[in-house]
């Protein structure tokens, strides 16, 4: 039986391949192969050969037609789909197939359940659904758009009405998978291990710089002082009142605890707008006027965005302090820095003599009586 290659878009409007090797819309001058597996084997080398034609289509929108115009199969599911015999002879498919994205998409949301795998469709009723490849519109994110794929998959994850949609889908099924290498960037498993067992990549750096400060700054216990370096300073004036050493090391240490908590803030921030913002629009959308309790609404309304606007005021300035500093940089410069060791050099020798004579020195003998 011929068959023929078919781009269906969005519009549903066909194109066809032709032998002028371009797409028409037209009902002549279509190109045929006498099998499905030689068209099959051809797209790749055609797709090479015109990338500008090819570029701009999905690959799951690609079909093969009979010679008499009808939909014969999806072609990204004859070259991804795992045959009966493979499960029979593995008990499992040979490879976790690719699937079709476009140009900019790298990440999607898939749940592995009975040798199967599941993709996030957004757009299929409320909280979405998941498909198999080629069934619906599998929701893709973007390179820099990680952090919003793994806030939904974990929004997926607690909300229990919409795992039921799927026999057999619990959060351990989740993961987040880059769909150009088919590696898993995150799961819910790996967020359970990581929120018992993992702390903050500063945390341990940051103890230990507290440790060492704290005893810089116990005026109590004062390292000793030795005269055998330096040269006279013409001292600047300092404001010591206004610009505490401490003071500043105080603040420095809540910047860096504060920008531990950046990526749950951006998470939140999402939830604001993609999720709590949309709930009160559609109550204005799908209610009659008459209906609702507008002074309530909107005093409802104002206490949402006010709380909103903290978690957005706090989220710009995470991101713009974490985008312009490295906190191991400096935490690390601060844990080797030898002026906030207990120790001190005169750098001035002359004077360090004349100050050296003001510090009583123990007397040996008043230590042996």
């Amino acid at each position: 039986m011929p068959y023929q290659l078919v781009y269906l878009p969005k519009s549903g409007n066909k194109n066809y391949w032709t032998i002028d090797h371009s797409f028409t819309h037209k009902m002549k001058n279509h190109c045929f192969w006498d099998d499905s597996a030689q068209l099959i084997a051809d797209l790749p080398t055609l797709k090479a050969q015109y990338p500008t034609i090819f570029n701009n289509r999905r690959d799951d929108r690609f079909y093969l037609y009979d010679e008499d115009d009808k939909p014969v199969a999806n072609v990204m599911e004859m070259m991804i789909a795992p045959t009966a015999d493979t499960f029979q002879t593995t008990g499992q498919p040979s490879a976790i197939p690719i699937i079709a994205h476009g140009s900019k998409e790298y990440y999607a949301i898939r749940a592995d359940i009975d040798k199967q795998q599941y993709y996030y469709d957004s757009s299929k009723g409320k909280n979405g659904s998941f498909v198999t490849p080629g069934a619906g519109e599998i929701r893709f994110w973007k390179r820099q758009e990680l952090d919003k794929a793994i806030a939904t998959a974990q929004n997926l994850c607690r909300n229990k009405n919409f795992l039921k949609k799927l026999p057999g889908l619990t959060p351990k099924n989740l993961i987040v998978v880059n769909i150009r290498t088919n590696e898993s960037v995150w799961s819910a498993q790996s967020m359970e291990a990581e929120n018992a067992n993992q702390t903050s990549p500063t945390d341990e750096l940051l103890a230990k710089v507290k440790a060492q400060l704290g005893e810089h700054f116990d005026w109590s216990d004062r390292g000793e002082i030795l005269n055998d370096q330096g040269e006279q300073l013409k001292m600047p004036t300092v404001d010591l009142e206004h610009y505490s050493a401490p003071q500043v090391f105080a603040a420095l240490c809540y910047v860096i605890e504060a920008l531990n908590q950046r990526a749950t803030v951006n998470s939140l921030l999402d939830v604001y707008d993609q999720f709590i913002l949309q709930d009160y629009l559609h109550t204005v959308e799908l209610t009659d006027a008459h209906q609702l309790d507008s002074a309530a609404f909107i005093e409802s309304l104002q206490k949402m965005r006010q709380e909103r606007r903290k978690v957005k005021d706090l989220s710009v300035l995470l991101n713009a302090i974490g985008d312009n500093i490295d906190q191991t940089t400096i935490l690390k410069q601060l844990l080797g820095h030898q002026s906030l060791h207990n120790q001190y050099h005169y750098r001035n020798h002359q004077l360090g003599d004349q100050l050296l004579k003001m510090i009583d020195s123990p007397d040996v003998e008043d230590e042996e009586d």
